[in-house]
């Protein structure tokens, strides 16, 4: 059987918090998280050290209470996915000053937001919470732990996520928050010196690693920083239905900077998918194996992803409202592949946290030693063409409403052969990529 590459998306995550001295003794308290001692030396070298290994949930291991995802915190979750790419990707192609493709992760940025609130206090952490929108009740480290045995230990998962805390040397941080990081979040806790060549070298090769080696980041720090908090996130999906790519042809894209050249693949499936035709968009979806799918949204004539990107509301609706019917679709979908990289602080800024960054921030749950958030960094890369994996085979026993005949379904032809958006999501419904593309040949 013929093997085929997998599509692959990919994501790390950097936010870096510093001030103060530049080392760890986060970990000189004696207590022990659940995984192992949160202490352990640092290379002299400046070396990150691992001080402790948490006990990562294992493929196919039974799910409990303790694993069940709380379906407020899923809704606030996607409500958060929604509000924030609109915040990220506002500017994407909106001048030619701006790249015509971007990508952006919330749930990357959603862990790492949500480590940091755990070392937060006062205004700075109400100002987080705000922006993560959970609901009150809601134990966010808790319910982030659950979702991350959800991602990961489900063996039909097309998603791996990391999490890791790179803690400065000498510096005392506060155990709750070690514990925390270790025991919740999963996140591998390292010593480290910021400011060195070894230390920038170690965070890049971690990110590069948890990536699948499709981000390989140039990492600077400074003698300042006392922690980084790193989220990655990769994620390998085949179509159902892969295309063939003898009917990949070429054929003009319309770039909003003028028509470009691009390679088209195109299929039609023989069972009616459900579709969302509205004034302002068409939407339908693939579906990758083990639950995962990908869902295009094509604005209408005239309209572009900015008009939708420029609204949360619009936006969220665009993605998540119900489909409206059934069709037989015909999917022209131009290749592409692309890297983004985004600050994220205006756009944390403009959901309502500030205090975080400037000099009155409150860490004080994080460690002594007063800190701010210095950097909000992601970067990306993503990509999709015509393969997919190995095909084997499940026996699956269906039980489901009844739906309209498939011989009274319409034809749909979803031709993405100008600006559109796209999301990818999670088998449980977790928006894990959403993204613009603008230019298929504007390559990375």
């Amino acid at each position: 059987m013929k093997r085929r590459r997998l599509t692959v998306v990919a994501l790390a995550f950097v936010l870096a918090a510093g001030a103060g001295m530049l080392t760890l003794a986060a970990c000189e308290a004696e207590s022990e998280s659940a995984s192992g001692p949160a202490n352990a030396p640092s290379s002299s070298s400046g070396a990150a050290v691992a001080v402790a290994q948490p006990m990562m949930p294992e493929d196919g291991a039974a799910s409990g209470e303790q694993d069940l995802v709380d379906e407020e915190f899923a809704q606030s979750l996607s409500g958060f996915a929604y509000r924030s790419a609109s915040a990220v990707l506002g500017d994407v192609g909106a001048d030619a000053g701006m790249p015509a493709n971007g990508a952006y992760s919330p749930l990357s940025l959603y862990y790492a937001l949500a480590l940091a609130n755990e070392g937060a206090a006062g205004t700075t952490a109400d100002q987080i919470t705000s922006a993560l929108g959970a609901p009150a009740d809601v134990d966010v480290a808790g319910q982030c732990g659950s979702l991350f045995r959800a991602l990961v230990a489900n063996p039909d998962s097309k998603v791996a996520l990391a999490n890791s805390v790179w803690l400065g040397k000498d510096v005392p941080f506060e155990q709750d928050f070690v514990n925390s990081a270790v025991g919740q979040f999963y996140a591998t806790p390292f010593s480290v010196e910021f400011g060195t060549a070894a230390a920038d070298d170690a965070l890049a090769a971690w990110i590069s690693e948890n990536t699948d080696g499709l981000v390989n980041p140039a990492i600077e720090t400074d003698a300042s920083q006392i922690l980084a908090i790193v989220n990655a996130i990769a994620f390998k999906g085949s179509w159902l239905s892969p295309f063939d790519e003898a009917a990949t042809q070429e054929d003009v894209f319309h770039a909003e900077g003028g028509d470009v050249q691009a390679d088209f693949m195109t299929q039609r499936l023989n069972d009616p998918q459900e579709v969302r035709r509205t004034d302002a968009y068409l939407r339908a979806s693939l579906g990758f194996g083990g639950g995962a799918s990908m869902t295009f949204v094509l604005p209408a004539e005239g309209t572009s992803p900015a008009d939708l990107l420029a609204d949360p509301a619009a936006l969220e609706e665009a993605f998540s409202a119900p489909a409206d019917d059934l069709a037989f679709v015909t999917y022209t979908v131009p290749k592409a592949g692309f890297d983004s990289s985004l600050d994220l602080i205006p756009a944390l800024e403009r959901l309502g946290v500030r205090e975080a960054f400037t000099d009155a921030a409150d860490f004080s749950n994080l460690s002594s030693v007063s800190a701010r958030i210095s950097e909000v960094k992601q970067e990306s890369h993503v990509t999709w063409d015509e393969e997919g994996a190995e095909a084997a085979a499940y026996t699956n026993v269906g039980i489901a409403k009844t739906a309209l005949a498939p011989d009274a379904a319409m034809e749909v032809e979803l031709r993405l052969d100008r600006p559109f958006l796209f999301q990818i999501t999670s088998a449980q419904g977790v928006p894990l990529f959403v993204g613009m593309c603008g230019n298929p040949a504007e390559a990375s």
